[in-house]
């Protein structure tokens, strides 16, 4: 249940950090901007997390999401004090219990299980950014709701892919240079390119 309220409030912050440049210029698009944003930065986050654990309950592990407390202050903060110009998205995470050596796992069999495991969040991200391309093409407001997906989860699924501890990015170039590139350089390309 613990976990549970964790993943539902980080879905709302995050969704409030997203939407929160509309109570500066207009409040009143305030509730239709934090559904959209509920349903294309928040459903991002929480498929991420989700993947996370998932694929890594799959693999053995013990895997659960926890809530960072001061990463959801200081997301509320940022995006307040920056008028919804930056949002600060570390609002919690998977937590894995080490896999143990065993004369059937070594240390590289290990390396490769948290590279899996770390490059299903950002995939996820990948998916959901193809499903919203092709929403594009519905028109209108889904269309529109559908630009904000793609440009969002393109650019969590980068962030992410960076190759600097604690991003999942530094455990896919530890397992696998090639595999890290593969994801890691067309997405960045995409992030540049789409307006």
């Amino acid at each position: 249940m613990k976990e549970i309220n964790g993943v539902v409030l980080s879905w709302v912050v995050i969704s409030f950090c997203f939407s929160v440049s509309s109570i500066f210029y207009d409040p009143s698009l305030f509730p239709a901007t934090f559904i959209v944003s509920a349903l294309t930065a928040g459903m991002g986050f929480l498929l991420h997390e989700l993947a996370h654990r998932t694929t890594a309950r799959r693999n053995g592990c013990y895997a659960y999401y926890r809530v960072w407390l001061w990463g959801l202050i200081l997301a509320v903060f940022i995006s307040i004090v920056s008028r919804g110009r930056f949002v600060f998205a570390a609002l919690g995470a998977v937590y894995i219990e080490p896999m143990v050596l065993s004369s059937h796992i070594d240390e590289k069999g290990i390396r490769g299980v948290y590279g899996k495991i770390s490059l299903s969040g950002p995939s996820m991200n990948i998916l959901l950014a193809i499903f919203f391309l092709f929403m594009m093409s519905a028109g209108g407001i889904v269309a529109e709701i559908s630009y904000a997906g793609l440009r969002i989860n393109l650019w969590l699924a980068a962030f992410n892919l960076l190759p600097f501890p604690p991003l999942d990015g530094s455990k896919v170039f530890a397992w696998s240079k090639i595999v890290w590139a593969i994801f890691a350089l067309p997405t960045w390309m995409f992030v540049l390119f789409i307006p």
